[in-house]
C-alpha cells in the first residue's frame, strides 16, 4: 500500500461512517412499524407493509413543555467577569451578566469598584440594590466616583442601606457628587436627614 493511500484511507472510513449515521435513521422511517398484537415475526411485518391498513405509530408530542433552564452559577468565573475593563460593553450586550456577578459578595465589591460603572449602571437599572445587598459591595459604591449615577437610577437600595447602617449616608454625604445626587432626588435628602 502507497503512503499515500494510507493518509487518505482512515478519512475515507470516517467519511462512510458518517454517511451511514446520517442514512440509518432515514431509512428507519420508511421501515414498516410493528401494529399492535404483531409478534414481530418477518411475515408479520411484510402483512404489515401489503396491507392497506396504516400501521399505528405513537403519537409525537408536538410541544414538549418548555422547562426553565437553570444555569450554573459560579463564583469564579463571576470574578472573572467583574474583572473585566470592558464590562460595560458586555453588559450591553447581555444585562443578565450584571445580575449573575452581584449574587457573589466578593464580585459585587470588584464591580462596585469599576471605573465604568455608571455605563454599567445604564445598563442594569437595579444595579444599585443588587450591590447594596452585600455590606462589602455597599462600601466600595459609595466611594466609587459614579455612585451617583447608579444612586440616580435606583434609589431604593441606597435607602435600604442607610436604613440597616447609618454611617453609609455620612460617608455618601461626603461624596464629590452629593449635590447633584440631592438635586436629582430631592427625597434622598430627606431621607439621609432622618437616619443622621
Amino acid at each position: 500500500m502507497r503512503r499515500s493511500n494510507q493518509f487518505h484511507l482512515p478519512l475515507i472510513l470516517a467519511l462512510g461512517l458518517c454517511l451511514t449515521s446520517l442514512a440509518l435513521p432515514a431509512a428507519a422511517q420508511n421501515e414498516p412499524t410493528l401494529r399492535a398484537g404483531d409478534s414481530g415475526s418477518y411475515s408479520s411485518l411484510a402483512q404489515s407493509s401489503s396491507s392497506s391498513q396504516p400501521a399505528l405509530r405513537e403519537p409525537l408530542a408536538q410541544n414538549p413543555p418548555a422547562h426553565k433552564v437553570k444555569l450554573k452559577r459560579d463564583q469564579w468565573t463571576a470574578y472573572r467577569l467583574a474583572r473585566d475593563p470592558w464590562l460595560y460593553k458586555t453588559a450591553a450586550a447581555d444585562p443578565s451578566l450584571i445580575e449573575v456577578i452581584c449574587e457573589h459578595p466578593g464580585p459585587a465589591k470588584l464591580l462596585a469598584k469599576n471605573r465604568h460603572l455608571g455605563d454599567v449602571a445604564d445598563t442594569d437599572h437595579y444595579l444599585c440594590r443588587r450591590l447594596t445587598q452585600w455590606r462589602g459591595a455597599t462600601w466600595a459604591l459609595i466611594k466609587n466616583r459614579e455612585a451617583d449615577r447608579v444612586v440616580m437610577l435606583d434609589p431604593q437600595g441606597i435607602y435600604l442601606a442607610i436604613q440597616r447602617d447609618p454611617k453609609i449616608g455620612r460617608v455618601l454625604s461626603k461624596h464629590l457628587f452629593f449635590n447633584q445626587m440631592v438635586d436629582e432626588n430631592p427625597d434622598l435628602g430627606k431621607f439621609l436627614s432622618l437616619h443622621m
